[in-house]
């Protein structure tokens, strides 16, 4: 996910630096991976330990390589990045300007899970050259576990984020697209009606299914599509069209 957000104090593991901008875990994505393990291993015991944290490393894989491709394509368009910082509800890219056209809104947006899309049409492709000239043993058995994890994760996270409500890049998408025919605030409150059904969506489904941290996930997308519901209202009540990315 991509955003513009006030400069800030950093916290977290810097781990290098991509497209001129720092890398950064925050702590709360530890919670993530801590979640993910306890939760395994309460239900399934030690045994379940190597699959968890290889579910771990795809996951980070597969945010990783979303946010780089929003970066990597912000700077092909000349749009600085500041940070880009992976947390317990995914990642974002924190621009020291936002895109200024809605063609580029567009393209930054698309990147990431556009990058997570070829990942997954790349691990489809190896995985069946893979498997034949691997022989079965533990390692080997794991490697293709943990590829065919980060294939599907792949999957997962191009695909949800391509959901077409405020704050996911599908979202994003289309409120620059939007903004073409109608005013953008206009734009952004239609965005974030959608987002709005999306997370109650996604907050019945989680709720049947008794997942928690997907009912987290929902509570945060809803959350943030109602802040952005009202800031546009308020926009529109003074009379305030925003050219830029809100």
């Amino acid at each position: 996910m991509s955003e513009q957000l006030p400069p800030r104090r950093q916290t977290g593991l810097r781990l290098g630096t991509f497209a001129g901008a720092p890398v950064y875990i925050e702590p709360t994505f530890l919670l993530l991976a801590a979640y993910i393990v306890g939760s395994s291993l309460l239900s399934n015991g030690t045994a379940a330990l190597g699959s968890a944290l290889i579910f771990v490393a795809a996951i980070f894989v597969a945010i990783i390589i979303h946010e780089f491709g929003h970066a990597a394509m912000a700077a092909a368009l000349k749009i600085p990045s500041r940070r880009i910082v992976l947390t317990f509800f995914g990642g974002y890219v924190e621009f020291v300007r936002p895109p200024q056209k809605p063609w580029h809104e567009i393209a930054v947006s698309a990147a990431g899970p556009g990058a997570n899309l070829a990942s997954w049409i790349f691990m489809l492709s190896l995985l069946p050259l893979l498997e034949p000239a691997m022989a079965s043993d533990p390692v080997n058995d794991m490697v293709l576990n943990g590829l065919s994890t980060f294939a599907w994760l792949s999957l997962i996270l191009g695909v949800f984020n391509l959901l077409p409500g405020f704050p996911l890049d599908g979202g994003h998408i289309l409120r620059a697209t939007l903004t073409y025919v109608v005013p953008r605030t206009s734009a952004r409150i239609f965005t974030a009606y959608v987002g709005l059904l999306l997370a109650g969506g996604l907050l019945i489904y989680a709720l049947s299914q008794g997942m928690i941290w997907t009912l987290v996930i929902a509570g945060l997308l809803g959350l943030t599509a109602w802040t952005e519901l009202r800031s546009a209202q308020y926009d529109r009540q003074r009379g305030v069209d925003s050219t830029s990315n809100a």
